[in-house]
């Protein structure tokens, strides 16, 4: 139809626009009008590298030189500065495109941070794809046909990688146009004129597959292996420990499924609070002196029972969870039908085994948990009861030259405090002028927890609550206050940025790095909460998971271990707060906070109906069966959005089309029947040799007729052949000779060897 360079040219030029249009998601504010000089770079390579090789005598050489001003061309149009070319600034290129490789793995997609070097990177490895595509297109090769699937492998990878990574829509308009240029790259250049055929069998079978990937696409896997697997055993359990560390993510991630909860809806299944703050991380609260009897009601508000619909029952199923810990929600307030014995643990509203749970171990919880709209706690008090004063506390590190500050005391022995411990008023005493107190541990006296705070490693975070407190009338103003602020400007990360020398890590994340993962954004919060008269803790154990609608369960994997936030409100209790970015591995997180809708909420504490998600409400992916490995978030990029059946189909069935197109042609195309019997021929020799009976130097067709003759039908297929090359009315040989010859050629040779001899031979005849 087209002549082959030409057909080639329009080919790549159709699949590298799609490819750069697609690999443009990735990088915020990245302009059309830039990507399109990628694939001007590319085409005038693939021209270049063509003509290099019509220079027979200068082939080689200008085809290495094409290749480098090629490269270099790109370079130039992917958006880097050309200064960075220069020797002398190789370090810092290197260096700045090193950074942004490494960082590519945890910054959210499309890049929009203020590092300008993961944006750069990508634009230069979307340039330097492209123009590697059409320099493979036209490499110099035998027969000039050019090294096609390598340069369709690089286009293939822009068009796909963002669809990993961040999703989108039209998938299947996406894919039958991926097909559609796939196949005209490939074999656009050797399509005869009369090609109708082969264009409407592509036509139906895209067609079809339209309903093909409706079906493949349900909500249920035709077969799910993992859970399958998991039906036969465990395996071996997976241990976690749940204190902050605020180094790399190293939890156990792989998708292995730890615990089976029956519950009517989600909620976050807690194994431990952490609420002591020694001034770097956040670990377990020390036991309190409480009488056990009323330890539950201790974290629970006054009137609690007064709100029933918020105590709920369900059962935990254990599958690969190792330890003693009983997974609650909320405040536990009893365990009951425990497959071992259970005690009260030693926090309020825990509990624990006296020996590690076993796979399928069983308990049930009857727990409260409160879930209050976001006008109820617009209205709630925060603190004013007394209760949780201890919540309300904090060790700070002094920095080294705090001695010299006034108010900061000495140590009995002369030397400068190392610590204080900050006692902070509850909300209303902040506002009736109440300050913070420090406690000396070392020197056995009181201060200005101001003074304090500002001494030590910590004087930033203490003015940033400050600055957020001011503009807060309630404690939930105070609470969203910090919410926006964690989500305005910080980036989910499991590599978290290096904390400068002389901070804290916590104050460097909230006020510097910006960078870091569930337990960075759990204990910021609440540590702003605590400063700013709110008590709060960290609680660590796993998101609510995905919904099995098979299992009538909720199935927790490993990959949903998760850190949040509780604080306390007067009036319902224990509130849970998450701030994470929906980036965090634990796919299903509840809804993020909001604010108070301006009607009133109902009465018994759900949120009106039209207004914003309440806070514990249900995310949208939440929904729905989700009886995979990874529930409504598997394969998902952070929005939620992913790689379905409805992607792939277009592609298989281009495939499948080219394939039937090809053997349409060929069992359709008419051929004089010498002609056919000459393809025939040549089949029977490559079929021996595929079969490790190979025709040797001088072997005749009557001498393969002879070595056949204990199979009569086979021995015919070989003497039709014979008579027909040299009769004037020539017989084609049956079907059933050609069946038998395939079995004679295979038979002692095992069922490998059958295959072969079905390739070698199929059923139709060439």
């Amino acid at each position: 139809m087209l002549p082959a360079h030409v057909a080639r040219l329009a080919g790549f030029a159709a699949l590298a626009l799609l490819g750069v249009l697609q690999w443009k998601r990735l990088v915020a504010d990245l302009s059309t009008a830039r990507v399109l000089l990628w694939v001007g770079v590319a085409l005038v390579a693939a021209l270049a590298v063509l003509w290099a090789s019509t220079r027979r005598r200068w082939a080689a050489t200008l085809t290495v030189g094409v290749t480098f001003g090629s490269l270099l061309a790109a370079y130039a149009v992917s958006g880097l500065p050309l200064h960075l070319l220069k020797p002398r600034q190789w370090d810092d290129l290197a260096t700045g495109l090193w950074s942004g490789s490494e960082a590519l793995g945890t910054v959210q997609l499309p890049y929009a941070a203020a590092d300008p070097w993961p944006g750069l990177t990508l634009q230069l490895l979307g340039a330097v794809l492209v123009t590697l595509g059409g320099l493979l297109a036209f490499w110099p090769r035998e027969r000039g046909r050019g090294h096609l699937f390598l340069s369709l492998s690089t286009l293939l990878v822009m068009v796909a990688s963002p669809v990993i990574s961040i999703g989108g829509s039209n998938q299947v308009l996406l894919g039958a146009v991926l097909a559609a240029l796939t196949v005209c790259f490939l074999w656009a250049e050797r399509l005869p004129r009369r090609s109708w055929i082969g264009v409407g069998v592509l036509a139906l079978v895209v067609a079809g597959a339209v309903p093909l990937a409706s079906a493949a696409d349900g909500e249920k896997p035709w077969f799910d292996y993992r859970t399958w697997a998991e039906e036969f055993g465990p395996g071996t359990p997976v241990a976690f420990n749940w204190g902050h560390s605020y180094g790399p993510l190293d939890w156990p991630r792989d998708g292995s499924e730890v615990l089976r909860v029956d519950a009517q809806d989600p909620a976050y299944w807690k194994v431990e609070d952490l609420g002591e703050f020694d001034g770097a991380v956040w670990s377990q609260s020390i036991a309190s002196l409480r009488d056990d009897d009323d330890e539950a009601e201790d974290d629970l508000a006054d009137d609690y029972r007064q709100r029933p619909q918020w105590t709920e029952t369900f059962r935990v199923t254990v599958r690969r969870l190792e330890g003693r810990e009983v997974v609650r929600a909320g405040t536990a307030l009893r365990v009951e039908d425990s497959a071992r014995a259970v005690r009260v643990g030693e926090t309020p509203g825990s509990f624990q085994a006296d020996d590690d749970f076993a796979s399928g171990d069983s308990y049930t919880v009857v727990a409260h948990i409160p879930k209050p709209s976001p006008s109820q706690l617009a209205d709630a008090s925060s603190g004013r009861d007394g209760r949780h004063l201890e919540d309300l506390q904090i060790t700070v590190p002094l920095r080294r030259d705090a001695a010299t500050r006034p108010g900061i005391p000495r140590t009995t022995a002369g030397a400068a405090a190392e610590s204080a411990l900050i006692s902070f008023p509850a909300w209303d005493g902040f506002s009736a002028g109440q300050r913070p107190l420090a406690g000396y541990i070392e020197s056995r006296s009181a201060g200005l927890g101001g003074r304090a705070l500002r001494a030590s490693h910590y004087a930033e975070t203490w003015r940033l609550a400050q600055r957020l407190r001011a503009d807060a009338n309630t404690p939930y103003d105070y609470v969203l206050a910090i919410d926006r602020y964690l989500q305005n400007g910080f980036t989910y990360s499991e590599v978290p940025a290096e904390t400068p020398p002389d901070r804290a890590v916590l104050d460097a994340f909230l006020t510097e790095t910006r960078s870091g993962y569930c337990q960075h954004f759990s204990g910021g919060m609440a540590l702003l909460l605590r400063m700013g008269g709110i008590p709060a803790r960290v609680v660590t154990g796993f998101a609510p998971g995905g919904h099995s609608d098979r299992k009538d369960a909720w199935i927790v994997r490993d990959t949903d271990a998760h850190s949040w936030v509780e604080a306390w409100f007067d009036d319902f209790g224990w509130v849970t707060l998450d701030p994470t970015p929906p980036a965090t591995p634990a796919r299903s997180q509840i809804a993020a906070l909001t604010a108070a809708p301006e009607s009133s909420s109902s009465a018994n504490g759900d949120a009106p109906a039209g207004s914003n998600p309440r806070t514990g409400g249900v995310r949208p992916d939440l929904l729905g069966a989700q009886d995979g490995p990874g529930g409504a978030g598997a394969g998902a990029g952070a929005d939620g959005s992913g790689i379905s059946a409805w992607w792939f189909a277009p592609p298989i069935a281009a495939v499948l089309a080219a394939g039937g197109w090809w053997l349409l042609r060929r069992r359709w195309r008419s051929h004089p029947v010498g002609g056919r019997l000459d393809r025939l021929v040549a089949e029977l020799e490559a079929a021996l040799r595929r079969l490790g009976r190979p025709a040797t130097a001088g072997m005749t067709l009557q001498q393969v007729e002879a070595g056949l003759r204990r199979t009569p039908q086979a021995a015919a297929y070989v003497r039709a052949l014979r008579a027909g090359r040299y009769s004037p009315a020539a017989t084609l040989p049956t079907p059933a000779q050609r069946r038998a010859l395939r079995s004679a050629l295979a038979r002692g040779r095992g069922p490998i060897a059958r295959l072969r001899a079905l390739w070698s031979l199929p059923p139709w005849r060439s």
